[in-house]
């Protein structure tokens, strides 16, 4: 199964198990369109494909709300509502499922410990970020994967407020990872420990699915350690 790795964890991290599927790897919207036979099919893939003995997806809601998950029985496990998950547990694949918003992917190297983050707007206004590094400390490294781009990503006044911006007159745009960027320094973090993609999810030749540009289909981000 295809995914888009990050090459610097790649190389850095042999350990890891991290990227992000594409189009080509399939619809993995798990409260979706999807029966539960094709649901787990996808899943059982991932998790060959990957070495994982376990999956772990939550309920996404938008929200900060992040769960930890150690020894599990091997399967796919649909978690309660949250937006993040984190383990210090070999064989166990961290995801969430993105269509635009910002995939945050977090390491504590030192510790063995990862974290897999869905930031929407909401998700970064509420400080799932913020949640994430008082968890595991300030001493991570962070990359903001595959996501709609600043110049795709149009939003009201109303987001612009949450976000902690001045309200423009009418809608602009707003560039997520960027802002979750400079929530990460103000939370202690290194610049040099945060690394974004270049590619976006809407624009140019994009191999990923976009809400914004009609998908109901989803991709799956995930982090584990073998």
């Amino acid at each position: 199964m295809p995914l888009f790795v990050h090459p610097d964890w790649e190389r850095e991290f042999p350990w890891l198990v991290q990227g992000i599927t594409g189009r080509e790897a399939g619809d993995f919207a798990s409260f979706g369109r999807q029966s539960a036979q094709s649901l787990h099919a996808q899943w059982r893939g991932l998790r060959s494909a990957t070495g994982a003995r376990t999956a772990v997806l939550g309920r996404q809601v938008h929200g900060s709300h992040i769960l930890r998950h150690e020894a599990l029985s091997p399967g796919l496990l649909l978690a309660d509502d949250s937006d993040g998950q984190v383990t210090s547990a070999p064989g166990i694949l961290l995801a969430v499922t993105i269509a635009d918003c910002v995939p945050v992917f977090v390491v504590a190297a030192e510790r063995a410990v990862v974290a897999v983050l869905h930031a929407g707007w909401r998700g970064t206004a509420a400080g799932i970020v913020r949640n994430c590094i008082e968890m595991l400390g300030a001493d991570v490294r962070v990359h903001l994967g595959p996501a709609i781009c600043g110049k795709c990503y149009e939003v009201g006044p109303e987001v612009h407020v949450a976000l902690g911006l001045p309200a423009p007159a009418h809608n602009a745009p707003v560039d997520l990872r960027t802002r979750l960027a400079l929530q990460c320094v103000e939370l202690g973090m290194a610049a040099t420990n945060i690394t974004r993609s270049a590619w976006c999810t809407r624009c140019g030749e994009s191999p990923f699915f976009s809400h914004r540009a009609g998908h109901a289909e989803r991709q799956v981000a995930l982090i584990g350690m073998r």
